[in-house]
């Protein structure tokens, strides 16, 4: 049969395992200047690590293991303010007071009153409110990104709980197991410990993945949506209520001809400008390539679509120290039963084509 380690082995194991992710954090935070967050994450490890040789030392004088119980509180808490950090936002709030002081007095309180099955309970309780609030907001949290990596610490956190009200129920039954507090997280630990350190490692890496998809479907001159940016974003748009305006500009070649390729680029940029100004909701801007674009706007008919194509052409060529210049457009619907954009595309590409054989500057339909 397999046996249970002993406490103090479990307990070395912790300690090597938290203290390994220390130094990965440290090692991490030289390579990333100005990534503070990951100072946070090496901070409530080392707390972990100082937390675990206390109780190995002191673990029976009731002062020090009641602040004891307090550090692993703040250990919580700098998991919590790490990601904070990681999102920009406010790292430290006044609730989390709470999270270092409920652990610590939950302990605390009884045991000076002699009552050390009831500061185990009161200690443990405090720790489970700390990993069912902390795991919550980092699974949910409303101002966090949605990040795969941030949500796998979030539950890896939320599993210790089980493990603890396990040992709640064996201390309030009077249960024989030894130093069952101390088992508990311990053989939590094994397994959890790695998947919380591997979610909060995986953040940075999420983010990056992120920045550089959206690099890979925008136009980096004017921020536009690029071709695989349509084929990405373009089906969620489809439906009997979808409009395209195919844009281009008049004479563009004659524009860099005349003024410089810097001049025309500054029309492409003011043409992307103005109309992603106009847009909203599921609306999209893209640059086909060269001068043409395409704006896709949801929820539209025949004859708004018409009417954004006018205000959007009469707002063109108004910045200064641009050339003048104008632009023609082709409007189409996407009709019924259809589920791409492309025969829409089509026919607003010929739309567009009858309004510059029809004298340009204007919009066809």
């Amino acid at each position: 049969m397999l046996s249970i380690p002993d406490v103090p082995t479990l307990r070395l194991c912790s300690i090597l395992a938290s203290a390994a992710f220390v130094v990965v954090y440290l090692s991490l935070w030289r390579a990333r200047t100005g990534q503070s967050y990951l100072l946070d994450w090496a901070a409530s490890f080392a707390l972990y690590v100082v937390t675990l040789l206390g109780y190995a030392r002191f673990g029976y004088h009731p002062v020090i293991a009641g602040i004891l119980c307090g550090l692993l509180g703040l250990g919580n808490v700098l998991i919590l303010t790490g990601v904070y950090r990681f999102d920009g936002v406010k790292p430290f709030r006044p609730w989390m007071a709470l999270v270092i002081l409920l652990p610590c007095a939950g302990y605390l309180g009884p045991a000076l009153l002699g009552y050390p099955v009831a500061a185990q309970i009161g200690a443990t309780l405090g720790l489970v409110f700390d990993m069912l609030a902390v795991g919550t907001i980092l699974i949910g949290g409303r101002k966090l990104t949605s990040t795969g990596g941030r949500r796998i610490a979030g539950f890896a956190l939320l599993g210790y709980v089980p493990g603890y009200v396990v040992a709640i129920l064996i201390l309030a039954t009077e249960g024989a197991i030894p130093d069952v507090v101390g088992l508990v997280p311990m053989l939590s630990d094994q397994m959890l410990l790695a998947i919380l350190n591997l979610g909060l490692i995986a953040m940075p890496g999420e983010r990056a993945q992120s920045a550089l998809r959206r690099i890979a479907l925008r136009d980096a001159l004017t921020g536009a949506l690029n071709r695989a940016g349509l084929t990405a974003h373009g089906p969620t748009t489809v439906s009997a209520d979808t409009a395209v305006v195919a844009i281009d500009i008049d004479h563009f070649k004659a524009i860099n001809d005349r003024y410089g390729h810097a001049a025309g680029d500054a029309v492409l940029v003011d043409l992307a400008t103005v109309a992603m100004r106009r847009i909203s909701g599921r609306d999209l801007v893209v640059r086909l390539g060269g001068d043409e674009f395409v704006v896709v706007l949801t929820d539209a008919t025949r004859g708004t679509a018409l009417a954004f194509a006018d205000d959007l052409r009469r707002s063109f060529g108004t910045v200064p120290d641009l050339p003048a210049w104008t632009a023609s457009m082709g409007v189409a619907m996407v009709a019924p039963g259809e589920t791409s954009l492309l025969p829409a595309l089509a026919r607003a590409d010929r739309a567009l084509y009858d309004a510059k054989g029809s004298g340009r500057d204007r919009a066809a339909a």
